[in-house]
């Protein structure tokens, strides 16, 4: 999958991390129960628990709301009349949630090193390892490209490590990345001909104009005439047409380090558009 100048592609489920609990036994007479996605499940006193958001296999998660998810074995579940229950009150459910929680936490801490494998949220298979832990999310490297998930969305399960991503929802989700990172490399590449005014990450300030380009480097004029070249993978589109990942500071001193002069003084756009950007890593 595309990197744009360190950044790397962000998408999320809109998912907690599923927080293991207790098998909550239920009557084996409940021989078919509908625990299909969706799904309402009810607590032991027919109070809403919460709602089925995956079931594969011998497991069934229970996203609780809040932010909460549980993962419970599909034999625990009974049948009311108005549908799936556990012999648990909603109160006890969500107790045993935050006792997990908190003891994960410091699992979670240690388990979340570079090169360990991560699993899906039912543990049977592999999506990928981590390749970076940073404070705004951890970096998981897969077959099909690299993706940053929040740490929310990884949980120490029985069989280790995992995400709150099924394998099917993970593929999903990285194809439609990689099928969005495809389109903006298109874009990119139909914008990279000499003239294009080249604007900073988020738009508000022209660094330079186009020069020439090939697949690994792009050259850009300056508006005082030097010339830079920048790796191919800086290059994005935003909202304002082609730009670089850098904001106007960052090129300027990028610029004095290649050409050997001072940075020049950033112009009113330039502020401006230094207050909004966040820098490139």
């Amino acid at each position: 999958m595309r990197k744009l100048a360190g950044f790397v592609a962000t998408f999320s489920l809109g998912m907690a991390a599923v927080v293991a609990a207790p098998a909550m036994a239920q009557d084996a007479a409940a021989a078919t129960v509908d625990l299909s996605v969706g799904t309402k499940v009810f607590d032991s006193e027919g109070a809403e628990l919460g709602t089925v958001s995956s079931a594969q296999g011998a497991n069934v998660v229970v996203d609780l709301g809040e932010g909460k998810q549980v993962t419970l074995p599909a034999n625990s579940f009974g049948k009311l009349e108005q549908g799936p229950t556990i012999g648990a009150t909603k109160a006890q459910v969500m107790a045993a949630v935050d006792q997990a929680a908190a003891g994960n936490e410091a699992k979670l801490t240690a388990a979340l090193q570079p090169g360990a494998d991560v699993r899906g949220v039912n543990g049977n298979s592999i999506l990928g390892k981590v390749k970076l832990v940073a404070a705004d999310g951890v970096v998981l490297t897969s077959p099909t490209g690299d993706v940053k998930l929040p740490r929310s969305a990884f949980f120490i399960g029985q069989a280790g490590l995992a995400t709150s991503f099924t394998a099917e929802q993970f593929a999903a989700a990285m194809q439609e990345v990689n099928t969005a990172a495809a389109a903006d490399d298109a874009a990119v590449a139909a914008a990279l001909v000499a003239g294009t005014d080249v604007r900073s990450l988020k738009g508000a300030a022209v660094l330079g104009k186009v020069k020439s380009a090939s697949a690994d480097a792009v050259v850009v004029t300056t508006p005082s005439g030097d010339d830079v070249s920048l790796p191919r993978s800086a290059f994005l589109m935003s909202p304002a047409g082609l730009a670089a990942a850098y904001t106007a500071e960052q090129f300027a001193a990028a610029v004095a380090q290649a050409t050997g002069e001072p940075a020049q003084q950033a112009d009113a756009t330039a502020a401006a558009d230094a207050t909004v950007e966040q820098p490139a890593n």
